[in-house]
């Protein structure tokens, strides 16, 4: 008899258990306090089929393309002109989240131990403050360099429409330069 009443008592005592933990999971998480604001990155030369590109991603969930041109090489399809659109909230505190796995506030401002490799820049405004980096890409640390190309080909993912006004980036590497001078797309460029 006693051996029944301990397992009923131990079976309560579990579904109780379970009911707390389910009720536990069910409940909204609390909104994610992210520090970065804004984030722009800019793809530029390289020996092979690089496109000229800048992405803006800002804490409004505003999402702000260009892709320039295309390099010789391989042939590939590629979106050319201005594009804007909206990311989601996941995707904003994903991205807060990877920055910060990487330490972004840590990282060297350049890296550039090789010459032939597609160019980065990285612009990070969080808490005020403004952290700039330059790169080629294999010069990059492997877990830093996957964060900055899913950055960049964020805009294969996330649904952009063409705008007619064009975009201005404070990032720079997406005009072409030849012999030190920087050439900017046809239109001129407005905020």
């Amino acid at each position: 008899m006693e051996s029944r009443k301990s397992l009923f008592v131990n079976g309560i005592v579990l579904v109780l258990f379970l009911v707390g933990l389910l009720m536990a999971c069910n409940k909204p998480l609390a909104p994610r306090n992210n520090e970065i604001t804004k984030i722009e990155i800019a793809t530029g030369e390289c020996f092979g089929p690089c496109q000229f590109t800048a992405t803006s991603i800002d804490s409004s969930l505003s999402f702000k393309f260009y892709g320039g041109k295309l390099l010789p090489g391989k042939k590939r399809k590629v979106i050319k002109g201005y594009y804007s659109g909206t990311i989601s909230k996941q995707t904003w505190d994903t991205l807060n989240m990877k920055l910060e796995a990487i330490h972004y506030k840590k990282l060297a401002s350049h890296y550039d131990n090789s010459a032939d490799d597609q160019s980065l820049e990285l612009i990070i405004y969080y808490q005020g403050k403004v952290k700039r980096i330059t790169a080629q890409s294999v010069s990059l640390p492997d877990s830093v360099n996957k964060v900055f190309y899913w950055l960049a080909d964020k805009y294969k993912s996330v649904k952009i429409t063409p705008t007619k006004a064009p975009i201005r980036f404070d990032v720079t590497l997406q005009y072409l330069r030849v012999g030190g001078i920087k050439f900017l797309p046809p239109t001129k460029q407005i905020k």
